[in-house]
């Protein structure tokens, strides 16, 4: 009987511990003295988020994730068509890393012209850990 129980708290464990957690629609939160705050409570927000065209509410528009209300960790915003916009990643609410640009929605005819248009539109950030 202590294995079984033994054996079926270790599954329910690893349901819960592999599960991911839904993002929240960005415009559910207020934004606060540039800190984004769960409305109901008025606590910083912390979790991923996400904002979806207002056309198209299939479709995502931006994705990422907030720690006590500021974004941290990797973002990403869409064209309309799916296409990456931008991309990059926040520590603390600042940008850090690389950061690159799509300002187009369409790519181009070839892959060499698409890796040169990332390439011109590359932005480099601090290193996110701090370190340089």
């Amino acid at each position: 009987m202590t294995v079984r129980l033994a054996a079926t708290l270790l599954v329910v464990l690893l349901v819960v511990a592999c599960r991911t957690e839904v993002p929240r629609a960005l415009d559910d939160l207020s934004l606060v003295d540039s800190v984004y705050v769960d409305s109901g409570t008025g606590l910083p927000y912390t979790g991923p988020v996400e904002r979806r065209f207002e056309d198209d509410t299939t479709s995502v528009q931006i994705e990422g994730f907030l720690l006590d209300g500021v974004w941290d960790g990797e973002m990403i915003v869409y064209h309309q068509n799916g296409r990456v916009r931008y991309m990059g990643s926040f520590a603390a609410g600042e940008r850090c890393g690389p950061w690159v640009e799509n300002a187009d929605s369409t790519p181009t005819a070839n892959a060499y012209e698409d890796l040169l248009r990332e390439v011109e539109t590359l932005g480099l950030y601090p290193a996110c850990d701090g370190s340089t």
